[in-house]
Order: structure tokens, then C-alpha cells, then sequence
């Protein structure tokens, strides 16, 4: 049986890895990892519980099949090579190697599930990608103009906690007060004013889809929500096609559902990405808006669904035939 480490096991996503993982009975050893100020805490994968260990330089004696990082880019940046030496595959959720190494969805580019170090996209690309996959591949898509709106549990549980302060002084990890109001950048502002953030999709997106010919533009927006991100997408297919057939393409896709209206409220703990509010202005320019669990889809349940794949099994889902052996 294949031995998973899970590093970062206590944060918000980590903690949301191991329901899923327990949801989907993956067969696997686990072990869970994560600051010292975890060390100790009790968690569940299904009905069995894990003790949490302090990560530090020991976890390369366990020498893991796989490892899945949960983690900060410097925690990444300290331990994955290391992992990789030892023998471990490693599919990781920051975005330290994101630029060199494989950037996978499942749905869209598994066969890209290559070499030892895998990478979790960003969570607003995942619920974009998802969206825009089935139409890229029939219409091709020569533009898209993306506005993200991102739940604060984007940016941890620090931010979580700073959802009521009014007292700038009080803040965790937010730059301002973001009670009763948007921020309207999410990381580092760069000299040309694109934020981290926006800088992530537009290399993102061209990379999942294998097309660097595609004209992106973003906006990122931190709002007072806990748990999943709103994208309003406007696109321009290269060839002219209907808003008929474009609907008929996003209801084909995997994990995607067309719906009346899609709020973060009817995704939170779900899947699948949502998609309404198709528009057409003419035969190649579009709009949707877009929500997706950013806590699920947007990060865990993209990373479970990696392992999965190396695990054996097929299509996202885990058959118990083949999770029990590498």
C-alpha cells in the first residue's frame, strides 16, 4: 500500500483534503504533517484517525510515495526537493514550481501527470480552465478577459479571521479592512500594477491549455465571503459559432454544470464548476460568470484527483481495484 504524506494536514485546505480523501475511501498509508503548533491534533481520513507530526527534516527517513504540499511557497521551497531525492512524488499546492514543472487539471491535461514533482493550478485558473476547456478545443479561443471575485479563504485562515475587523490595526493578513468592503488586487503589486494574482492566471491559463497565442487579461477582487470565487469571463472564440452550441459544449464538460444562476452559495461543498449567464454580443464574442469551491475544486479536490491518477485510477474516480497499489 503506498504511503501518502499530507503537509500542511491542520490548514484550511488540508483539513479539506482529508474529507475528500475520506469521501473518495482512498486506500493509501497516511501520515500528516504540519507547524509545530499542530503537533499532536487528531484528524480524520473517514472513520480513522491520524495524529498530526511537527513537519521537520524526519519526514524524509518516512520517505513517502507521494507527498502532497498544502503548504506556503517557502515551506515548498525548503522540502520538495529534499522529498523528490528521497524517492517521493510530490504534487504540490503553492505556486513555487508551478513555471517549471507540470500544471495539471485532470480533466483537461492528465496527460501531463509526468515526472516527480506536480503542480496544483491556482484556484481561480481551475474554475476558468474548467469552463473554458470544452469550448478552446472545438472553437479555439483567441481572447479572455477575466474579473475574479475571491473568498477569503483564498488567503488562509488569518484572513478568515479578519472578515469583521473595522480597526485596520487589528488585521492579520489582510492590507485593509475588508469588512463592508472589496480589495481590488490580491498579492504583491508589481511596477506594471498587475497583481500576483493576475500575473498567476494569465501564465496559468495559457499553460493548462497549451496555448500561448491567447490574448488574457484579469482583474482579481478579494471579497467579505468565506468560501468560494465568483469569475466573470468575457471570451472571443477564433472562429464564429452560436451561443447554442457553446452552451451544448459547457454542459458536455466534465465537472461542469450549466445552471439558472451560479452563486458561491450552490457551490460551497460541491465539485463541480458552475457556469450561467451565457451572452452573446456577436458570432465570436461571449460572456459567463462563473463560480467555483475554491476549498474543493478550486485546490483539494484538484490535488486528490492528481493522486488518484498516479494511484491508477480513471477519470477522477478511485477504483478500489487499483488505489490499493502503486
Amino acid at each position: 500500500m503506498a504511503k501518502v504524506a499530507i503537509v500542511g494536514a491542520s490548514g484550511v485546505v488540508g483539513r479539506t483534503v482529508l474529507d475528500i480523501l475520506g469521501e473518495k475511501n482512498i486506500k493509501a498509508d497516511f501520515f500528516l504533517f504540519a507547524s509545530k503548533n499542530s503537533e499532536g491534533k487528531i484528524f480524520n481520513i473517514g472513520d480513522k484517525q491520524y495524529v498530526v507530526s511537527a513537519l521537520d527534516d524526519n519526514i524524509f527517513s518516512l520517505r513517502p510515495d507521494y507527498a502532497l504540499m498544502c503548504t506556503r511557497e517557502d515551506v515548498s521551497k525548503k522540502y520538495v526537493n529534499m522529498l523528490v531525492k528521497s524517492g517521493t512524488v510530490v504534487i504540490d499546492f503553492s505556486s513555487y514550481f508551478r513555471k517549471k514543472y507540470p500544471l495539471v487539471v485532470p480533466q483537461i491535461n492528465s496527460e501531463d501527470i509526468v515526472g516527480n514533482i506536480i503542480c496544483n493550478p491556482n484556484c481561480a485558473t481551475i474554475g476558468e480552465v474548467m469552463s473554458l476547456f470544452a469550448i478552446h478545443k472545438k472553437y479555439g479561443l483567441k481572447s479572455i478577459y477575466i474579473s475574479t471575485y475571491q473568498s477569503l479563504s483564498g488567503a488562509g485562515k488569518l484572513a478568515l479571521d479578519d472578515k469583521f475587523v473595522v480597526d485596520e490595526r487589528q488585521l492579520k493578513k489582510l492590507d485593509y479592512v475588508i469588512n463592508n468592503n472589496v480589495i481590488p488586487y490580491i498579492g504583491t503589486i508589481y511596477d506594471d500594477n498587475f497583481c500576483e494574482e493576475e500575473k498567476k492566471i494569465i501564465f496559468e491559463t495559457k499553460k493548462i491549455l497549451h496555448d500561448d497565442d491567447i490574448f488574457i487579461m484579469s482583474q482579481t477582487v478579494r471579497i467579505p465571503i468565506d468560501v468560494c470565487h465568483g469569475e466573470s469571463i468575457f471570451f472571443e472564440t477564433k472562429v464564429d459559432c452560436d451561443i447554442d452550441a457553446l452552451r451544448r459544449e459547457i454542459e458536455s464538460s466534465e465537472n461542469v454544470r450549466y445552471v439558472g444562476c451560479a452563486m458561491p452559495i450552490l457551490t460551497k461543498g460541491k465539485d463541480d464548476v458552475l457556469v450561467s449567464r451565457l451572452r452573446q454580443y456577436d458570432k465570436r464574442h461571449f460572456a459567463m460568470f462563473v463560480v467555483v469551491d475554491n476549498l474543493r475544486k478550486g485546490a483539494a479536490q484538484n490535488g486528490v484527483e492528481i493522486l488518484i491518477k498516479l494511484l491508477g485510477g480513471k477519470d477522477g474516480r478511485c477504483d478500489n481495484s487499483t488505489c490499493h497499489s502503486i
